[in-house]
């Protein structure tokens, strides 16, 4: 998971819960667009930089 310095600490969590869960395999095929756009919206919002 990328570094996140500045970052409120709910957001962070939020963020990192999402990689996991989307990393872990558990999720619904019909889901993973969901999660994948709520990360790349927070990446965009807070400045994330993503995965290389």
């Amino acid at each position: 998971m990328p570094e996140i310095n500045d970052i409120p600490a709910g957001v962070a969590e939020h963020y990192n819960n999402l990689h996991r869960f989307l990393n872990s395999g558990l999720i619904d095929p019909l889901k993973v667009d969901f999660v994948r756009m709520e990360i790349a919206t927070i990446e965009r919002e807070i400045g994330i930089k993503p995965q290389p």
